[in-house]
């Protein structure tokens, strides 16, 4: 596994945790708890994206000037992908 996957696996992690949270929080709004652990993970989802974005570039159109995101590597150009 390369360094680029590592990375996206662990911002899919931190925003899959993130999002579950925010899910929970829609129901448990007095969870103070619940909230300081939302606020960690959302610290940590921001972390890891801008160092994703630093040193693979943006994840999305909306991340970036023109068409900057669709440069390479694409899905298919990665070695072992299964696509």
């Amino acid at each position: 596994m390369t360094n680029r996957e590592i990375l996206l696996k662990k911002l899919s992690a931190a925003q899959f945790t993130q999002w579950e949270l925010h899910l929970y929080l829609d129901t448990h709004p007095s969870d103070l708890q619940a909230l300081a652990l939302f606020k960690k993970c959302e610290a940590k989802y921001r972390m890891l994206r801008e160092e994703f974005e630093e040193k693979y570039g943006p994840l999305s159109h909306l991340d970036s000037v023109g068409a900057e995101w669709l440069k390479n590597p694409w899905p298919w150009d990665i070695e072992g992908c299964s696509c």
